[in-house]
Order: C-alpha cells, then structure tokens, then sequence
C-alpha cells in the first residue's frame, strides 16, 4: 500500500473561518485524522475560489452525529447509508464524510463500507484531483498524483478509467464537464478510448443526473473542447439523440466572449447545439422544468428571425413584445448559424439596440377600447393589437391621447366593416 506524498500548503483564510473552526472543534481535529476534501482541496491548489467545504473523518456517522450534538452544533443525516452528515451552524452548512471503501459497484451505485484508511478512501475517488485530502495544518496528503495534476490543469482517472467508468458511468459526463471547468492539457488517448467503449453505459443513468452534468459543463467559461471530444467519442450521441450542431455552438461561445452579451447561459448554449425542432424531444430526454422548456421551445422555434438584414421597425416590434433578454437570445443565436459574415458591424448594432432597450407601455388598454363602445371578446385584442402595431410603427412617440384617437378612428374602421359585410372582425394584429 502506498503511503503517497505530503505537501505543505499555506493556511487559507477559509480554514480559519469561524464557523469551520466550530466545526472541526466538535468533530476533535485536534486528535482525530479530520481532514478537507473534494473541491475546496482541488481548488486551493489550482488557485481558484473555494466555495463548499467538505469535510471526510474516520468516525463512523453515529459518532459524528454524537460529537456534533455534543457541540450544540445541529446534525442532519443526509446520507447515512453513504456515510454522509451535514453540519449547520451560524447559517453555514459543512458535509461530513466518513472514509469508505466499495465492496460492490454496479455501473451507478456502489456498496460501501466504512473504514479509517484514507489510503482506501482516496482510492475510490475518481479523479487524482479529487483524492487530495489537506489537514487543517495544511499538510496536503497525495496518493495519486493529484497535486501535480491539479498544478497543471490534468484531468485524469485515479488507475484504469475503463475500472472507474464502468464502477459508476455517470463519470463519463464528470470527465468531459471537469475538463471543460479546469482542463488545460489534452485528456489522454487511453482515457478517449475507455469513454468511447463505454459510451452506452450512459442509458443506465437518470435523465435528471445527466441533466445536472450537461448544465455544469454548459455553464463553463468555454466548454466547446469538452463538446466537441464528447461527439468525437459517442458520447454527445447517448446525451442528445436527435443530433446536434458543434460549429453553431462553437460560434456562439465565440461570441458571447467577444460581445460581452449574457455569457454562460447554458439554456441559450444548448439551444445553438440543437437542430431545429429539436426542443421538445430533448426536453424530454433530459426532464427539464416547465420554465426551461418553455425557454428552450422559444430559443429554437423559427421565429422572428433577427439578424443582420432586420429593419428597425422588425427590432422594435420584437423588443417590446418579446423583451431585451429573448431578443439578445435570438440574435446571437441567429448569429451563431451563419458560418460566413461579410460585417460584424450590424449584429453589433442590433445587440447594441436591445442592451439600451427599456420597456414601454402602451398608452391605451382595452378599457379603453371597451369605453368606446367595443363588445367584449376577440374584437378587443384585435383593436388593441392593431393600436399596438401603429404605436411601435411610430417609434413609441405618440402619447396617450394620440394613441387614443388613433384608437377611436381603428374602432369606427371596424364598425363601417361590420356594416358593409357583417364580418365583425376588426383589424388583425401584426405578426412578429
């Protein structure tokens, strides 16, 4: 068995934070092996924030639980089986971990056992990267490589990533997505090859934890690497069936670091990925919430289309009604598609355009249109859109008593039609 290496690390202020200490009192660092693992490990060596604190002690759980309650300190178990306890205090939360080995893994989840070897605990971690463990001395303990692999931005399996991959497949998706957040070297071919032989593990998983993986990736500063190695390997196929399109998706990463416009939103990501009528059956597959569906249905229906030809009247009408934030999403949508672009000029002035837009209201409202004598029904909404339409037309200027005697002349147009023909139908509001 391997003792690993030790490196010394600097004290960071987020070990010395009051409620942690609190903590790492009521677990007895001070005579038991507590030590941090997981992110805040890896993220301190990288260089990066530190956001969650996890913490992996030999204790079993009942004698966490015991030393935290003896602290005043409050326990939720939120894993037992697993050997998982949250600590709260002062509003903070700390996972606690005890250390396991597996006995058992079936592709998704493992049989575990508890032990008070960290040599054991760190070998069932899946990347070297995440098998550090840091004392809060700041001695940093390595079995694996992981410091050196963390320095230099190596995503990379703890053993053989056919092993790993196959103990839980939900590490393919964590491979690509660690790699799109932290990967600065190229995976290793072997680690391609074990990912592309193992690639129909993936129909084994939930739709709702492949949904969280691909959100992560999605969500990093540029994931087109990550993307563009998962569809090489197979792997983007098991995740989105009905196809996809990596040089779209390449361009609007692309330019939503030139353009500066709403960066890192991973629903408008996957939405360039997607061909047309694609939403519903990927919403589906990856159960997304009625909000994000409704979303991801708009950002890939055929329209309005935006881009470099609209007029002026074409972009006022959709901002609007449609809003800053969905018309930014269509142009740079549209964008993204064209793969020759003769100017940057007039997508600029069109993102330019809805980045200064501020909402308007139309002045009349249908009160208005029923105080004119209008019987309510369908009639109301078409007068009201069609006083909308010759408002947008008229760059938002009109005030309210000119927006109503424009009203007042679209009511008696609709009266003189329903005399001469008995349709009743009024004007019909404009399509976006």
């Amino acid at each position: 068995m391997t003792s690993g290496s030790q490196h010394q690390l600097r004290i960071q202020s987020w070990m010395t934070a009051a409620p942690l200490v609190r903590v790492l009192r009521a677990l007895d660092a001070g005579s038991v092996d507590v030590r941090f693992v997981g992110g805040a490990v890896r993220n301190t060596v990288m260089g990066l924030d530190v956001g969650e604190i996890d913490l992996a002690t030999p204790d079993v759980p009942a004698r966490v639980i015991e030393r935290l309650a003896g602290a005043g300190l409050k326990a939720v178990p939120t894993g037992l089986e697993h050997g998982t306890v949250m600590a709260i205090t002062d509003g903070a939360t700390f996972e606690i971990t005890t250390l396991r080995r597996d006995t058992a893994c079936d592709g998704r989840h493992a049989a575990v056992e508890f032990t008070a070897d960290w040599h054991e605990d760190a070998r069932r971690r899946d990347f070297t990267m995440n098998a550090l463990s840091l004392r809060p001395d700041g001695t940093l303990f390595d079995d694996h490589g992981g410091f050196d692999d963390a320095k230099a931005g190596r995503v990379r399996f703890v053993g053989d990533a056919g092993d790993r991959i196959q103990e839980d497949y939900l590490r393919i998706l964590r491979l690509f997505r660690f790699f799109a957040w932290y990967g600065r070297v190229p995976l290793e071919p072997a680690t391609l090859a074990a990912c592309r032989a193992h690639a129909s593990g993936l129909s084994r998983l939930s739709a709702e934890r492949i949904q969280q993986e691909l959100v992560k990736l999605l969500s990093a500063p540029s994931p087109v690497e990550a993307i563009t190695l998962m569809a090489a390997c197979g792997i983007l196929q098991q995740v989105l069936p009905g196809g996809f399109d990596v040089a779209s998706f390449a361009r609007l990463v692309t330019l939503e670091a030139q353009t500066g416009s709403g960066a890192r939103d991973w629903l408008r990501r996957l939405a360039a990925l997607l061909p047309s009528g694609e939403s519903g059956s990927v919403a589906d597959r990856l159960k997304l919430s009625n909000v994000d569906r409704d979303r991801l249905k708009a950002l890939t229906q055929a329209g309005p289309f935006l881009d470099d030809h609209t007029d002026p009247l074409h972009l006022r009408r959709a901002l609007f009604h449609l809003g800053a934030a969905p018309v930014t999403d269509r142009i740079l949508l549209a964008w993204s598609q064209r793969q020759d672009v003769p100017s940057p000029a007039p997508w600029r002035a069109l993102l330019a355009a809805s980045a200064a837009w501020t909402p308007k209201t139309l002045p009349v409202s249908g009160d208005d249109v029923l105080a004119l004598g209008v019987a309510a029904g369908p009639a109301v909404g078409r007068l009201l859109a069609a006083a909308a339409e010759w408002w947008i037309g008229a760059g938002f200027e009109p005030d309210r008593a000119q927006t109503l005697a424009h009203l007042r002349h679209l009511v008696d147009q609709s009266a003189g039609a329903d005399n001469k023909d008995g349709s009743g139908g009024g004007p019909e509001p404009l399509a976006l």
